[in-house]
């Protein structure tokens, strides 16, 4: 086998298994639903706002419309990896906090099959989980035989996501037109704990017990996507391509726990759901405009009806504790992308920063949750958070030689996380975004003269 092909498998094979601790998030609203979802550009395209829909992929992969594939160049072995550190501050009625994280993002490749048939493989998280926060002390009664104040807190945590891994075909069937699918298998589940915490004169007590929950939930279910891209040229110099992409929505394969106990330890309770979640039916319309080989232009905008699809969710009535699936999670969710590339002369053979890709991109998201008022435990919710970002970054190409070659993509990004609500948490991240490009000719055939 090809050395370089084990490593790709083994580096695959470890990304698969490999546990995160929390999710690359410490965001409170990754409580709610199937936790925060993952953006699904990569290192290249992140810093031009995550566009992507009506992108070819040439000498680079693009995973977000397989379509695309088709357009990997025949002499390539196409390897991908990008990582983030995120460095964010959360405020909330005058208080703030700051965090710092850093995720593993992605890992994919990709080569040519045949003419015109080309296959794309790896590893992308889809949702993350992971959080740690106490509700202010709320006072409770005061002790009429020592007098003391007695204080109830609860703190929630909460860890877990849902990952996946594809496998994706492109096909040219004829000149300029190509479509294509990912078939990718999404799975595992989340674990999130309330606990309650009574005080006395300012020290924890055990006088009290109080009420602990915990949610529980394991999935397993396919995700597919479809795709296709059309180019045509306005000019000598001047392409333009169309991109559309769908997928499929329906329900998942898993089961969601609750469990209710003292702070002793018994279980009082438990309820459950069985095939409780939903991924919702999606859809995405890009265009991008390509001058001579050294300016791209790209836009996209995206739909997906999460208002259709259920997620448990603990509702408390009545002094009833149960945990039923309900639509009244989610909202259905609209973004839009736009991005640009710049490279001054991507065939110069002197002066590097003429072969530099200089890049830039916003974009805008909608709510796609709904945040359940209480903690969780009420049938009042609110609208969850929008997500507005800017971007800027770098390809810088690896080899001298090869103008389209290995390139190491840099990129800086702003993000901002707030809901129109009041008294929710609001969220502004600094994201350093890292990712390599190997593009490597595997398959050139050499003749000794």
């Amino acid at each position: 086998m090809n050395p370089r092909l084990l490593i790709v498998i083994l580096s695959l094979l470890f990304c698969v298994t490999a546990r995160p601790q929390n999710g690359g998030t410490y965001s409170s609203y990754s409580r709610f639903g199937i936790g925060l979802l993952n953006d699904q550009s990569q290192g290249w395209n992140r810093a031009m706002g995550g566009v992507g829909v009506a992108l070819p992929s040439g000498n680079k992969l693009n995973t977000m419309n397989p379509a695309s594939y088709a357009h990997i160049d025949s002499l390539s072995f196409i390897f991908d990896v990008g990582m983030s550190g995120n460095f964010g501050m959360m405020s909330m009625s005058g208080n703030s906090k700051r965090v710092n994280n850093a995720s593993f993002d992605y890992l994919v490749a990709g080569f040519r099959l045949h003419k015109g048939l080309a296959i794309s493989f790896g590893f992308k998280p889809y949702s993350t989980v992971g959080y740690n926060y106490t509700t202010a002390s709320d006072e409770v009664y005061r002790d009429e035989i020592t007098g003391e104040l007695v204080r109830n807190m609860t703190n929630y945590q909460g860890q877990g996501g849902l990952k996946q891994v594809f496998l994706g075909l492109g096909w040219n069937p004829f000149s300029n037109f190509s479509i294509g699918a990912n078939v990718g298998l999404l799975w595992g589940g989340y674990d999130h704990l309330m606990s309650q915490v009574f005080t006395e004169g300012g020290t924890t007590s055990s006088s009290f017990d109080g009420f602990n929950f915990i949610q529980h939930a394991d999935v397993l279910t396919y995700k597919l996507d479809f795709g296709a891209q059309y180019a045509f040229r306005l000019s000598s110099k001047d392409w333009l391509t169309l991109g559309a992409t769908v997928g499929l929505g329906h329900k998942f394969d898993g089961d969601a726990f609750l469990y209710r106990f003292m702070s002793t330890g018994d279980t009082l309770s438990v309820d459950g759901e069985k095939n409780g979640f939903d991924i919702p039916m999606s859809y995405a319309g890009g265009i991008a405009w390509q001058h001579k080989n050294n300016l791209l232009v790209s836009a996209d905008a995206h739909y997906q009806s999460w208002g259709e699809c259920r997620a448990p969710v603990m509702q408390i009535v009545n002094n009833t504790v149960t945990y039923p699936s309900s639509d009244r999670m989610y909202t259905d969710r609209y973004s839009i992308n736009a991005g640009v590339e710049y490279t001054p002369d991507p065939m110069a053979t002197r002066g590097y920063f003429k072969r530099v890709r200089y890049r830039v991109g916003m974009s805008y998201s909608s709510p796609y949750m709904n945040i359940a008022q209480g903690g969780g435990t009420s049938e009042s919710f609110l609208e969850g958070p929008s997500e507005i970002s800017a971007s800027l970054g770098f390809g810088l190409p690896i080899s001298a030689r090869r103008a389209n070659g290995s390139m190491i993509n840099l990129g800086v990004q702003w993000l901002r996380r707030a809901s129109t609500s009041k008294n929710l948490i609001t969220e502004n991240y600094v994201m350093l975004n890292l990712g390599v490009t190997f593009n490597e000719r595997w398959f050139m055939k050499f003749k000794i003269q």
